[in-house]
């Protein structure tokens, strides 16, 4: 279950994230080959798009806690349902990607230890529970996405989310007085 508090901490350490964003992409995907070098093939050679990736998926997962509780009551588009975003981003990691189920716990170790090495003492007992909930949540849904879901609404939904996760990621970074140049993004890449 995932807390208020959980959401609070969450958020908070998000914030911290940001300005070392791009050290933290590199630093998972480094952890996450360490821990399971096979997985390194299912990633292209130039991993500056994926990077990005993970950023702007995490950067709307951890924007979508700002919802108020009446909001998860509402109705909503496909294109914008939380739900049917992360339930697409399991279905193309098994459908498109090949990634395997059990990756599931290799990420989440990869995300932890970043999360830890990157935030240092910020990063304490209750921001690892909080993290590792918010990382169960997304984990099982995704999974549940593989079994059975519409394959026309994914595709779009993903870019919806995309596009929602960098939004969030750039509102951090102006926060953080951080722009595109200063993390060494290429333009084309945005």
């Amino acid at each position: 279950m995932l807390t208020e508090v959980h959401k609070a901490l969450i958020q908070k350490s998000w914030k911290l994230v940001v300005p070392i964003s791009e050290t933290a992409a590199d630093l998972f995907y480094k952890r996450l080959f360490e821990i399971r070098p096979e997985y390194r093939r299912l990633f292209p050679d130039d991993m500056a798009a994926q990077k990005r990736k993970l950023l702007r998926m995490l950067a709307f997962i951890v924007k979508s806690l700002d919802w108020a509780d009446s909001q998860w009551r509402d109705e909503v588009s496909p294109d914008e349902d939380l739900m049917l975003v992360v339930l697409a981003l399991g279905r193309r990691h098994t459908e498109l990607y090949k990634i395997p189920d059990e990756s599931y716990g290799a990420v989440a170790e990869a995300l932890l230890w970043t999360l830890d090495y990157g935030l240092g003492d910020a990063f304490t007992e209750e921001v690892r529970a909080a993290w590792t909930s918010v990382y169960t949540i997304l984990a099982a849904t995704m999974k549940m996405g593989c079994q059975t879901f519409d394959t026309s609404t994914s595709m779009n939904v993903r870019d919806v989310a995309l596009r929602i996760g960098e939004e969030a990621l750039l509102e951090g970074m102006a926060a953080a007085g951080i722009d595109d140049a200063r993390m060494g993004f290429p333009e084309e890449t945005l």
